[in-house]
């Protein structure tokens, strides 16, 4: 029996009728991998859900991959409920099937469906939050993990006009409406920008604001548990230790990571160095540790740092 790709998600509050309506005029297609689905400033409307295969979220503007996602998922959304261009490019990552769903049609369900528009509304906030967090904030070369947890600390404020903004020094802000003032020389930070408080400064809202707030004690509390992770993961990798990577595990070379990416068929990714990198191949659980260190020439030090780093990210596992 055929999984019906519309029974996913939000669209899951859609209404019998409704989906019926959405269901008659999408339509569903193969894309090959390198496929390019959305442009980034391109003014399309289109959501596309992924139904099988994976597709990479890239920043052509800055050469950084944001995000690989697995299927099931929904993409282009944002252009929807937004009506802005395109933030970002989403190219196939691997042979994927389709369903293109027209924008058009999404934004009259939007305005008809209360409980569809607030879900999609608030997936895209998300989207938004997570993607200024990885490109535009001062900690989006922290590892991948780091930042997902992060933009599920941010606090949302609204904020009446000329409102000081209460917090504490150091803290961020990622502006979503509106604009924040510095109050000794009216800097301004713009929609769509963060803006990092600064010790004995005053800020207030310019206009109505809507504000996204991270404490600097959340981002410290979640590098010192990834650390601490890594730490203890590092520690259960004797050299009779054997690594698997988990199926479908692949490695991207690119210039802008400092490191070569390893990911999966699903949203799994990390950053190493291109010595682990290297040894992806061979992680099928039957070589030691010890084989690894020894076949890749490194220090053991870099190689289980790099092992443990795939083991945080779920894309290997230790066997016994």
């Amino acid at each position: 029996m055929k999984t019906d790709p519309l029974a996913f998600g939000p669209f899951l509050l859609l209404d019998p009728p409704s989906r019926e309506r959405l269901r008659a005029v999408a339509k569903e297609w193969k894309a090959s991998a390198g496929t390019v689905l959305i442009e980034e400033q391109n003014a399309g409307t289109d959501a596309y859900l992924i139904v099988d295969g994976a597709v990479r979220v890239v920043a052509r503007a800055e050469r950084r991959t944001l995000a690989l996602i697995g299927a099931p998922t929904l993409v282009g959304e944002m252009a929807v409920v937004t009506e802005r261009g395109r933030s970002a490019s989403v190219v196939a990552d691997t042979p994927c099937t389709v369903v293109t769903l027209p924008g058009a049609t999404l934004r009259e369900l939007i305005s008809e469906q209360p409980l569809f528009a607030i879900a999609m509304r608030e997936r895209t906030e998300l989207l938004l939050a997570d993607a200024f967090l990885k490109r535009h904030s001062p900690l989006r070369d922290l590892p991948a993990e780091i930042v997902a947890a992060l933009t599920t600390r941010l606090r949302a404020r609204e904020l009446a006009p000329d409102q000081l903004i209460e917090g504490r020094s150091d803290d961020l802000y990622l502006v979503r409406r509106g604009a924040v003032e510095r109050l000794r020389d009216g800097a301004r930070t713009e929609a769509g920008d963060f803006v990092q408080r600064e010790q004995s400064e005053r800020y207030a809202a310019a206009g109505e604001t809507w504000l996204y707030e991270l404490r600097m004690s959340d981002v410290a509390h979640e590098i010192i548990e990834h650390q601490e992770r890594l730490r203890a993961i590092a520690a259960s990798l004797g050299d009779r230790s054997r690594v698997k990577a988990v199926p479908g595990c692949g490695v991207v070379v690119m210039e802008d990571l400092g490191g070569v990416l390893v990911h999966d068929d699903a949203q799994h990714r990390a950053i190493v160095a291109p010595s682990v990198g290297a040894l992806i191949a061979n992680l099928d659980g039957t070589l030691t540790v010890e084989q690894l260190v020894k076949s890749s020439g490194r220090p053991r030090g870099e190689i289980v740092e790099g092992l443990a780093v795939l083991i945080a990210a779920d894309l290997a596992e230790l066997k016994e």
